[in-house]
């Protein structure tokens, strides 16, 4: 059976998302082959792919920086390391890097398919998509991707995934916001409330929980890991919060999820047609340093989602 490589490095468990609908068209143009994913832990990929039916082999290069000379070899040492027993006769690079080309011709393979040595400014989602048409010969394919789980045990028609998380302060929503939405839904229908966002954000997630427990049924799966919480979001009926990682997986997961744009631009939102981006009135486009998750009203919110609860 032949082994078929793919690199895709980007480190966020969003951009495993991303580029997941392009690893599953290579699999499916590669009949009878074995696939290899090569990324980082921090995408959670093994906890994503877990029940996938394309990718069944994940590799875990070690996390270093790219400060110095030093580091990106030994970052490529690694690299060859983890690949030098097996024999590959395709590899797929989702990169702008003369270094990971090189491994693979030290590696043997023959047919090496790669972004390229100068990286430009593209769009993320255009660059995916076009790349793999022209690599694969093919007229097109479907971007949306879909993450495959085996367990489904709850009623997806009574519950609502509430995104409370973000990667970094301005990409937050004030916590107000969300207890008054809450509310608001809560109002229109009664339904079950889940909290997702990391490990260290749980202090935030017990807040709102305080604030609204008394007449809400609400619960944190701050403390859940990432394959626990593919359940609670697979059965649920929408998604609504910040741009973050439970957005993207949400919209793997076929659950329409509507995200809150303040601090990042939509495009990177583009490759799926289950997210809906919402942005704060007034503004025709959103980028890295608008800085206006505040202006994003919660009647506005409210309102792009009612039609669906």
């Amino acid at each position: 059976m032949n082994k078929i490589l793919i690199i895709q490095t980007r480190p966020g468990i969003g951009d495993a998302v991303l580029f997941l609908s392009a690893k599953h068209e290579i699999a499916k143009n590669n009949k009878n082959s074995e696939l290899y994913l090569v990324t980082k832990e921090r995408s959670r990929a093994k906890d994503l792919l877990k029940d996938d039916k394309y990718i069944k082999n994940i590799l875990y290069t070690k996390e270093r920086s790219n400060r110095n000379i030093r580091e990106k070899l030994l970052k490529y040492l690694d690299l060859w390391r983890l690949l030098k027993k097996i024999k590959f006769q395709k590899a797929y690079i989702f990169h702008h890097s003369i270094g990971l080309y090189l491994i693979c011709k030290i590696l043997f393979i023959k047919h090496i398919y790669h972004y390229g040595f100068v990286k430009k400014n593209e769009n993320i989602s255009k660059k995916i998509f076009l790349t793999v048409l022209k690599w694969l010969k093919i007229k097109t394919f479907q971007t949306t991707p879909k993450i495959f789980l085996k367990k489904t045990k709850l009623n997806n028609n009574k519950n609502i995934i509430i995104g409370i998380g973000s990667s970094g302060i301005t990409r937050r929503w004030p916590l107000e916001n969300f207890t008054r939405l809450i509310k608001l839904i809560n109002g229109k229908k009664k339904y079950n409330f889940y909290l997702v966002a990391g490990k260290n954000e749980e202090k935030e997630a017990n807040q709102i929980i305080k604030y609204l427990k008394k007449n809400t049924k609400i619960k944190s799966l701050c403390d859940k890991s990432i394959y626990e919480v593919l359940t609670y979001i697979k059965n649920s009926k929408l998604y609504v919060g910040t741009d973050s990682a439970f957005m993207h997986i949400s919209a793997g997961l076929g659950v329409d999820s509507y995200g809150l744009f303040g601090d990042t631009p939509t495009n990177y939102a583009e490759y799926s047609r289950k997210i809906h981006p919402i942005i704060p009135e007034g503004y025709s486009s959103i980028g890295h340093g608008s800085n206006a998750m505040k202006k994003i009203s919660t009647d506005l919110v409210f309102e792009k989602i009612r039609k669906i609860i």
